[in-house]
């Protein structure tokens, strides 16, 4: 092999192990990924939804882009989002092991991730004492705990939908556990009304699955729980200040 050909073969092999992507764990990825208010030694603690998002916003991949959020949607969003995520994979607690940005984007990690997101948002509502308030901490409001969320019908697919779905629920969860504690009580009201509101909805949701209704029906339904996320997120901003 001649000089040239050679050094056209190293720099294919160059790029090959440049271009290859590490694939993190669940555990990793949960760790990346925990919601900023979830306790670091929760191995079981929710997923921050807007990061999710964030991943689909920068995967590239055709089917993660539909329905995205209009805030992570624009190039703005995108930016943004990014900006803070990179904050957090540059951050030892978080990703102690160093994947990079490209590393935790690749489409194949991304669906991990958002499965991973809807598989412990699903153990927390079947979890009483994460979708309850305490009675330690609500007094004598404990005994009119909100309603509790809906578990999902494993039989029936919401789609793109069912992830906006799963989101809100999520937050809903996060504003109830936060409800519980003194600083952030003025949120209680917020945490009653959505689990009632996203029962109901999740069950519209399924029945219009069942039916056999399009796509295009199941994401204007959830645009309601679209709204509601982004109350919660407000308010849970709010209650942090």
């Amino acid at each position: 092999m001649n000089k040239l050909g050679l050094l056209a073969l190293l720099c294919v092999l160059g790029a090959t192990a440049c271009s290859h992507l590490r694939e993190p764990t669940d555990e990793q990825l949960a760790a990346l990924l925990r919601s900023e208010r979830a306790d670091p030694a929760d191995a079981n603690a929710l997923l921050d939804g807007n990061a999710i998002d964030c991943l689909r916003a920068w995967s590239g991949d055709k089917t993660l882009l539909q329905g995205l959020p209009v805030r992570v949607a624009g190039e703005d969003g995108q930016k943004e989002c990014r900006g803070k995520l990179e904050g957090w994979v540059a951050d030892a607690g978080r990703n102690p092991d160093k994947f990079s940005f490209e590393d935790v984007t690749a489409p194949k990690v991304v669906r991990r991730a958002i499965d991973l997101a809807e598989s412990r948002r699903a153990a927390a509502l079947a979890d009483p004492s994460k979708r309850q308030v305490p009675a330690a901490l609500g007094g004598a409001s404990a005994a009119k705990a909100p309603q509790p969320l809906a578990p999902p019908d494993p039989t029936v697919n919401l789609g793109v939908a069912g992830t906006r779905l799963a989101e809100a629920e999520a937050l809903c969860l996060q504003a109830q556990q936060a409800a519980a504690t003194p600083e952030h009580k003025q949120i209680k009201r917020f945490a009653d009304y959505c689990s009632g509101n996203l029962r109901n909805l999740r069950t519209a949701m399924e029945q219009a699955a069942r039916a056999g209704q399009s796509a295009e029906r199941l994401d204007q339904m959830a645009a309601s729980a679209d709204n509601i996320a982004n109350v919660a997120r407000n308010a849970l901003a709010e209650g942090s200040k």
